[in-house]
């Protein structure tokens, strides 16, 4: 079935939005303002999905495709927007979800760009089958093979291109990492420079895939914590222990807790690489262990995973009540479900957020709480 629709806005996943017969339409990689020709695909009660097969009226901003996998692979979303209509998608979208399902005098702040729109990503999960290997196709568990992607670090695109694929046949998966220089697709680890501290990271410990952008996002979180030799400070989810350790020069003492205990033997190692002595880390889940904690925090900086805090954690932050709770989140949906219970504690100063994930519609936000007590 065949219809001509006219784009109205994005939803929060990047995809157009229109409208057949008063049924809303999500349609991928259109603009708003574009009419386009398009096949159904998915008809259900209340909505629709659609893809283009013809590009009636086009939006005059935008951009001519630059990616042969694009229209295939599932890496990218927003690479047919110019980059200031990304971020100002991305910034309208925090505002929306923000505004409807907390409270629309939040103050957003203007969101930090990212210096490179592409090669930024310092890690990336490939997919192998037999001999084929490369990213999942956008709609399925099909590999599209490529040898070279424009959001890659240069290093794994090098890597990619000379890639020998019997080498990895009785794998699923591959994880390529780099600090720009180095390669690491087993084990080991390599060492990445944020400002001035240097972290050991191994292939399966969390870390941010775009360097500028941590930096950026690690300063805010710096300025937004302000700590003194009065403050200690929790780290929950602490990863590798980058931001506790960059709010360590200024705090008392700082306590990280995260469940991948490789995570933390990493984290010890970055202690002692940074010469801090005054930050301790637990490997340990979150929720497992908060309770037992003796530690009296006056900040508590939190960075959890996609699916946010659960319950038990917000009813310790609650509990524990910090001077400031400073909260780290990569999906904006799960931190407005969170913050709708926080606020009753806390008062929301500001959120700002950051471009971390040129090309796609994921963002990444930090959120200032402050005490009501």
């Amino acid at each position: 079935m065949e219809e001509i629709v006219t784009i109205t806005d994005y939803d929060h996943q990047g995809r157009g939005i229109g409208r057949i017969n008063n049924k809303i339409i999500f349609i991928p990689k259109v603009m708003v303002g574009e009419k386009v020709k398009v096949k159904i695909t998915i008809d259900k009660k209340k909505f629709m999905v659609g893809e283009v097969i013809e590009l009636i009226e086009k939006n005059p901003k935008r951009v001519k495709n630059i990616c042969p996998y694009y229209d295939e692979c599932g890496g990218c979303d927003l690479l047919h927007l110019p980059y200031d209509e990304q971020l100002k998608y991305k910034q309208d979208k925090i505002k929306n979800i923000i505004g409807r399902y907390v409270d629309q005098n939040i103050t957003i702040k203007n969101i930090i760009p990212s210096v490179n729109q592409f090669h930024y990503r310092n890690k990336v999960t490939l997919h192998v089958n037999h001999e084929k290997i490369g990213l999942y196709n956008k709609k399925s568990n099909k590999i599209v093979k490529l040898d070279n992607c424009l959001l890659l670090d240069k290093p794994i695109n090098n890597y990619l291109k000379k890639i020998d694929a019997n080498k990895y046949k009785n794998r699923t998966e591959i994880i390529l990492r780099t600090n720009g220089k180095d390669i690491l697709d087993k084990q080991g680890q390599i060492i990445k420079k944020i400002g001035d501290y240097q972290y050991y990271v191994s292939l399966n410990s969390f870390f941010q895939i775009n360097d500028e952008v941590t930096k950026d996002m690690y300063d805010k979180i710096k300025e937004y914590a302000n700590a003194n030799r009065k403050d200690n400070v929790l780290d929950l989810y602490c990863g590798t222990g980058t931001i506790g350790l960059y709010l360590s020069k200024d705090a008392n003492r700082v306590l990280g807790i995260e469940i991948n205990k490789q995570a933390i033997d990493d984290a010890i190692k970055n202690k002692e690489l940074n010469k801090v002595d005054n930050i301790d880390f637990i490997a340990s889940d979150v929720s497992a262990i908060i309770n037992d904690i003796t530690f009296t925090p006056t900040i508590i900086v939190v960075d959890p995973p996609r699916a946010g805090l659960d319950e038990k954690a917000i009813k310790t932050i609650i509990k524990m009540h910090p001077n400031k709770l400073i909260y780290t989140s990569c999906d904006p949906m799960t931190l407005a479900r969170d913050l709708k219970v926080l606020k009753d504690y806390f008062k929301i100063e500001e959120i700002t957020p950051f471009d971390m994930f040129p090309n796609t519609y994921h963002v990444e936000c930090v959120c200032l709480l402050t005490s009501k007590k």
